[in-house]
């Protein structure tokens, strides 16, 4: 049979001689970059350009695409975050205005935008040369938003089938906002983030790329990004990535070259104000990363503390989660007013501290554990913060928590006046209390599971998505036990590492684990909005009666005999939530009595006979579900302690006589 060849087959032959080039180019940037740590499905290199007199930036960008799914596309989606900063009628800043964030005071100058000014497709095997610029369009996938242009798509001359990857040229000029949602210049600060054309991710036959929301984050693949940028010489730069080196231009600028493969961003940062220090880290035997700080003149005093709490994060991060596998962490300690501050990109992330910040605050180690924490979920584990933010913030939220406690013990608790951090050092914030607060107050508004976008407000996606996620997995620690709880985390983390679980993935892990499906318990904290509280609805303890009277003709006299007591405690489940539950019941006499009830019914009785009356009942004694919205009614005495309200008030007294100590201080 005579064999024929359709066009494509034809192309293929033609530029054959380009595919082994390519593959022979690849291959020696894969081997110059170290072995990568999964397919780079989304490769970026990028030329930039950084105008500090108008603060644009003007760049070119190869991206180099490859379906790695099994559905052809005929379409590429693209990110242009920037463009919600270029009027007030973006999806992102009517969202914003919603949660009284205003950018009233914006001036022409202020604000921000992507625009392309090329599009085109590079010859490869697989494609011809062609200008796409005519078939751009923006498209509005989430609300149907005219005004919002923070994603547009190219239409191909031809679908790109499964395994093919199409290389794309884009030249873009991308004008620096004032400060606004972690990015932009204050001053001669700059923070540099979703900053340029983003291909979004491709999946399941269609394309994730959503609107830029003020609720939410990012998605995207991973791959290899190779990244120049020029600025004055004058500026330091921290960026993702591996230093390669950098090249004086003889006309007052420098251009920096970084390069990292396996991460799905890249962000970056400079200021001719940092103090830079760089340290060598071995954080387990034979394991070292560089960690770069660039630090704020003003927090120079704070190095030690900075240097320290990367230190502990990746030691502890590494031990809990998988070893931290990239060879660079830069820490940038953000500028006042700049906005940019508590944020994660792919091995670079902000801190933050008080203006004034001194022993015993937990600013900035705590909040500098959390965005290192977010490489880890967030970064390795690339889940869809669009989608499940939860597995983001909720993770990343318990894992700085173990980590700050692993490292520094509890907490300090302070408060903050006019701006000024006041400790109270007698008071220490046990593990179980964090977040709990933030939880009470929305505990009903949202399920947990929802598009980051779709939450009644900022404080119930918050909530739920820092807050009830962390409670959920501590609830969940405390459910299997440490040692088998620790085993699974570490398991789901190194398991996911590079890919995009979803909610089923972690119920996957976690029911292996627990060997039984974990989804009754898992479904009514993700997809529910019920309360967990349980307490003691009564206890009670009433001598046994003696037989006196006529009995069957018989009169009977009483007897003083030995006491014996019929006692009783009732239990209520007082939330929708359902839990099997412990309960304690201890004597006058010391004996204690533990009992197990399954929590489906409203309420339980427990009834006893014994020689000594009930001294207390407590119903969840281990602190298992730190998701109780309510521990005041989780134990009862029988007969009431007469000293608390004096020691509370006492502690009070002292709190408050810290406070006006305080105030005398500073109006004097």
């Amino acid at each position: 049979m005579e064999k024929s060849f359709t066009k494509e087959d034809r192309l293929f032959k033609k530029n054959l001689s380009l595919y082994i080039l390519i593959i022979l180019i690849f291959s020696h940037s894969t081997a110059f970059s170290q072995e990568t740590f999964c397919k780079q499905i989304a490769n970026y290199t990028m030329d930039v350009k950084l105008n500090t007199e108008n603060k644009t930036i003007k760049a070119t960008e190869i991206l180099s695409w490859t379906n790695d799914t099994s559905y052809p596309t005929n379409e590429l989606r693209f990110h242009l975050y920037w463009n919600a900063f270029q009027n007030n009628m973006s999806t992102f800043l009517t969202e914003a205005a919603r949660r009284s964030r205003s950018i009233s005071s914006f001036k022409e100058e202020d604000w921000g935008h992507c625009r392309v000014d090329t599009i085109k497709i590079m010859a490869n095997p697989f494609f011809e040369e062609s200008d796409l610029m005519p078939f751009m369009e923006f498209q509005h996938p989430d609300d149907g938003n005219l005004f919002d242009q923070t994603v547009f798509s190219v239409v191909l001359p031809r679908a790109i089938r499964p395994g093919q990857t199409i290389q794309l040229r884009i030249e873009f000029e991308s004008k620096v906002p004032r400060p606004i949602s972690r990015t932009g210049v204050y001053k001669d600060y700059y923070f540099i983030a979703q900053w340029f054309p983003k291909i979004g991710v491709f999946a399941d036959g269609q394309w994730n790329c959503h609107q830029y929301h003020s609720a939410s984050e990012y998605f995207a693949d991973y791959g290899t990004y190779d990244v120049r940028i020029t600025l004055p010489s004058s500026f330091i730069i921290g960026a993702t990535g591996e230093r390669r080196g950098k090249t004086d231009n003889n006309d007052g600028t420098t251009t920096h070259h970084f390069h990292q493969h396996s991460v799905h961003d890249f962000a970056w940062t400079a200021s001719p104000r940092f103090l830079e220090t760089i340290e060598s880290f071995e954080f387990a035997p034979g394991k070292t990363t560089e960690i770069t700080l660039l630090l704020q003149p003003q927090h120079k005093r704070l190095k030690d503390r900075y240097m320290n709490a990367v230190k502990n994060a990746i030691k502890y991060c590494s031990l809990f989660y998988g070893d931290y596998p990239y060879t660079t962490a830069t820490c940038v300690d953000p500028a006042y007013n700049s906005r940019s501050g508590g944020m994660e990109y792919p091995t670079l992330f902000t801190g933050g501290a008080y203006f004034i910040t001194w022993k015993g605050i937990s600013r900035p180690e705590g909040v500098t554990i959390h965005e290192f924490g977010h490489g880890y979920f967030y970064g390795l584990v690339g889940t869809n913060e669009f989608e499940n933010a939860w597995m983001d913030e909720g993770f990343t939220s318990f894992l700085d928590t173990e980590v700050y406690h692993a490292a520094y013990g509890e907490p300090v608790y302070n408060r903050t006046y006019f701006g000024i951090p006041v400790t109270f050092k007698d008071v220490r914030i046990p593990i179980e209390s964090d977040g709990i607060s933030r939880h009470r107050q929305t505990s009903n508004m949202d399920e947990m599971q929802r598009f980051a976008w779709e939450f009644l407000e900022g404080g119930s996606y918050g909530a739920n998505s820092y807050s009830k996620a962390s409670l959920m997995l501590r609830t969940l620690k405390r459910f299997m036990g440490q040692d088998l709880f620790s085993e699974m985390i570490k398991a789901y983390s190194q398991r996911f590492w590079f890919k995009h679980p979803r909610p089923e993935d972690f119920y996957a892990v976690v029911s292996e684990y627990a060997g039984r499906d974990m989804s009754w318990f898992l479904d009514q904290f993700v997809y529910g909005s019920g309360k967990l509280d349980y307490a003691i609805g009564k206890i009670s303890s009433q001598r046994v009666k003696q037989p006196q009277g006529w009995f069957d003709g018989e009169y009977i006299k009483r007897q003083i005999k030995e006491d014996r007591y019929n006692s009783e405690v009732i239990v209520r489940r007082l939330g929708e939530v359902r839990l099997p539950v412990d309960v304690l019941v201890v004597f006058e006499d010391g004996e204690e009595i533990r009992e197990t009830w399954d929590g489906q019914y409203r309420w339980k009785r427990f009834t006893y006979l014994k020689p000594s009356r009930i001294k207390k009942a407590v119903v969840d004694p281990e602190f298992k579900y730190v998701l109780d919205i309510n521990r005041t009614n989780n134990s009862m005495m029988r007969k009431p302690d007469k000293l608390a309200p004096f020691k509370w008030v006492s502690n009070w007294m002292a709190w408050l006589q810290h406070a006006l100590e305080f105030f005398t201080i500073i109006g004097g």
